[in-house]
């Protein structure tokens, strides 16, 4: 007898700039995809990919830099704190009316939208020309 697959739950928190939640593991090959910052300041999440565009790190250097505590909140200036695949933040995102509700991200990336912001990009795109993300 196998065993038994744990049921997905869905988050209450999420990647503020690609909607992604924070028990998603849909990237496992990477060491920093499955990472999230968190501002308990601010009440905002960030995907280890996204914190890097924001944070104008990159994705990797954001990662080694979050394992020393050296990434701040791009709101408030604070020191973030990285974990790896959150379950309980000691705080719940609001999600607002507008701009700021995540991304769909199986819309988002199918077809000629960008990974990251989630605007209309050309299909053969190698960048976004809104965030700059690699797309492929």
């Amino acid at each position: 007898m196998g065993r038994k697959k744990a049921d997905w739950t869905p988050s209450n928190n999420y990647c503020v700039t690609c909607g992604r939640y924070t028990n998603d593991r849909k990237f496992p090959s990477e060491n920093y995809s499955n990472m999230f910052f968190s501002c308990n300041n601010c009440k905002k999440v960030w995907c280890g990919s996204c914190m890097g565009q924001v944070s104008n790190l990159g994705p990797s250097k954001a990662f080694r830099m979050g394992k020393k505590g050296q990434v701040t909140c791009p709101d408030c200036n604070q020191t973030v704190i990285m974990a790896k695949l959150p379950k309980n933040l000691p705080f719940t995102q609001q999600k607002k009316h507008g701009g700021d509700q995540p991304v769909n991200t199986k819309v988002s990336l199918s077809g000629n939208y960008c990974k990251f912001c989630g605007e209309s990009i050309p299909k053969n795109a190698i960048f976004c020309q809104i965030c700059g993300a690699k797309q492929k």
